[in-house]
């Protein structure tokens, strides 16, 4: 999708945090449009799909919408596409060497 040039060097002042929240953004974009393209689908088209106006699919494509994830699953389910991709990754346990304790009288808890 092209994008303005004003809008890109402007985004250079930002800060990064802010700057990563625009980026996925503009990804998500990005993927409903490439979606849509691959679909021969126009905007218009998927306002239809989720009774949407299609102001407000234009306005989302702009890149500065904040996507919920229940926005996001509807967008997926009309357009029978993945839009995010989540990566689990599975955490090992940190191993840890543990040695014997025994203690010599019982532990009472505090006194209140």
């Amino acid at each position: 999708m092209k994008r303005s040039s004003i809008i890109e060097a402007r985004r250079e002042h930002v800060n990064p945090s802010v700057r990563q929240r625009v980026d996925l953004s503009f990804q998500i974009v990005d993927r409903i449009h490439d979606i849509l393209v691959a679909k021969g689908l126009k905007q218009k088209d998927l306002a239809l799909l989720l009774g949407k106006k299609e102001a407000e699919i234009s306005k989302w494509m702009r890149g500065t919408h904040n996507f919920t994830i229940d926005t996001i699953v509807s967008i997926e389910q009309a357009l029978g596409a993945p839009i995010l991709q989540v990566v689990a990754q599975e955490e090992k346990a940190p191993a840890y060497e543990f040695e014997s304790m025994m203690a010599s009288e019982p532990l009472l808890p505090p006194e209140p």
